[in-house]
């Protein structure tokens, strides 16, 4: 081997390596949440997930509480939990906070 194609495989594997770690990163970050939306029978988009981490809202908290609302019948959509959420996220710590927030919003 050559200096040409040492180069190239160490660029190569370099590379691979950046698109796997952001593989990882994404299946984290957005499907994780996504999928554990969908296996509950409340499916969030990808897109939806995305821009509440990109609002800076916690995906885990808002759908946990869509799971708890949707199980309990009511008619909620993850914007109406979200818009709970950030109306009143200095009161909310845990999703069963947003869920009792989301109820009392609904109510008026």
């Amino acid at each position: 081997m050559d200096a040409t194609q040492t180069t190239f495989l160490v660029l190569f594997l370099a590379m691979f390596a950046f698109f796997v770690l952001l593989a990882i990163f994404v299946f984290v970050r957005v499907i994780r949440p996504w999928l554990r939306a969908f296996l509950h029978g409340t499916p969030v988009s990808m897109i939806q997930v995305l821009a509440m981490r990109l609002r800076g809202n916690s995906p885990w908290l808002l759908i946990d509480a869509y799971i708890a609302l949707k199980r309990s019948d009511l008619s909620v959509t993850i914007g109406d939990v979200e818009n709970a959420y950030i109306d009143g996220r200095s009161h909310i710590v845990t999703s069963d906070d947003l869920v009792e927030w989301v109820k009392k919003r609904s109510k008026t």
